[in-house]
């Protein structure tokens, strides 16, 4: 059995691996792959969570298991064979999941934003907002980056002009919210961020960093206003994303509720106005994962001669 560190998988995949990697996850959802049970954890004083995902296309099926200790998060991710059931390799996670969290948005954004937008905003300035503007910057032009936060906005907003060549500039939350084309919540707020007046008509919200049912960063107001709502996988979503399990009741319908594989794949029911706000609502989920450590350890096994 192998083992890959951060270290290496920072060496051996892009954000553009990434993205194609979500891509055909998510593509190839209903052609076998299968999520499996939702997220389990255990709790006694440290928070042990797990989930994982059959991919028999990829030959593999995995688990990715972590801790949880004062809100900071450790990864590991745990590959086996589908042919003989062996374990594969071992893989740290925390490079891995700010790629896939991110490259997840990137595949949501692609099939469900319009092609025009030009504002991209970014609330939070942490790991998965620095995961996340590259990622999203790969499948749309946008012309200006405005960043909102509670702490290094500017250092953010200096990075993204240097190493994407994007002007980006410090807004409030609010402006943020209102200013967006493209609107990516990547933060721990444990309540709604603005007032989902705030949206613009057209814009393409991801709801990224909340992801336990008593915690949410959208209000009942953006919710309703939704034409449409995508989840990475519903069954899982109607336990943990909190910016929609605290909804009123009457403020969506769960049956109109879709998921992203629908919207790569085409057969969402659900056809793009240029009016419509759309709200991607992630998690993470199984899948990611391991579809992510598959394509890392094929990259290993070619470079190493595994």
């Amino acid at each position: 059995m192998k083992f890959l560190s951060n270290q290496q998988i920072s060496e051996l995949l892009t954000t553009e691996d990434a993205i194609a990697s979500m891509r055909e996850a998510f593509a190839g959802a209903a052609e076998g792959a299968h999520q499996g049970r939702v997220r389990t954890s255990a709790s006694n004083g440290v928070m042990l969570s797990m989930m994982g995902a059959v991919i028999p296309s990829a030959g593999i099926a995995g688990a990715k298991v972590y801790t949880t200790i004062k809100g900071q998060f450790k990864f590991v991710i745990q590959l086996f064979s589908t042919e003989t059931g062996a374990p594969l390799c071992t893989i740290e996670g925390d490079t891995m999941t700010g790629l896939r969290t991110a490259a997840a948005t990137a595949v949501a954004c692609d099939a469900l934003a319009r092609p025009d937008v030009q504002v991209l905003s970014v609330i939070g300035t942490g790991v998965q907002a620095r995961s996340h503007v590259p990622a999203l910057l790969q499948v749309r032009k946008f012309k200006e980056v405005l960043v909102a936060g509670l702490s290094g906005q500017q250092e953010l907003a200096d990075d993204i002009a240097k190493n994407y060549g994007v002007p980006a500039r410090v807004v409030s939350v609010d402006e943020a919210a209102a200013q967006a084309d493209v609107l990516v919540t990547v933060t721990r707020a444990t309540t709604p961020l603005f007032d989902g007046k705030l949206i613009k008509p057209g814009a393409f919200v991801a709801a990224v960093g909340a992801s336990k049912a008593n915690v949410r960063e959208l209000d009942d107001t953006a919710i309703a206003r939704a034409a449409a709502l995508f989840v990475e996988w519903k069954p899982q979503a109607q336990q943990e994303a909190g910016d929609l399990v605290q909804c009123a009741p009457g403020t969506f319908d769960w049956n109109k509720v879709m998921e992203l594989a629908q919207a790569v794949d085409g057969s969402a029911p659900y056809q793009r106005k240029d009016g419509d706000i759309v709200i991607y609502k992630a998690i993470g989920i199984g899948l990611e994962d391991v579809a992510l450590a598959g394509l890392a350890y094929r990259k290993a096994s070619a470079k190493f001669g595994w």
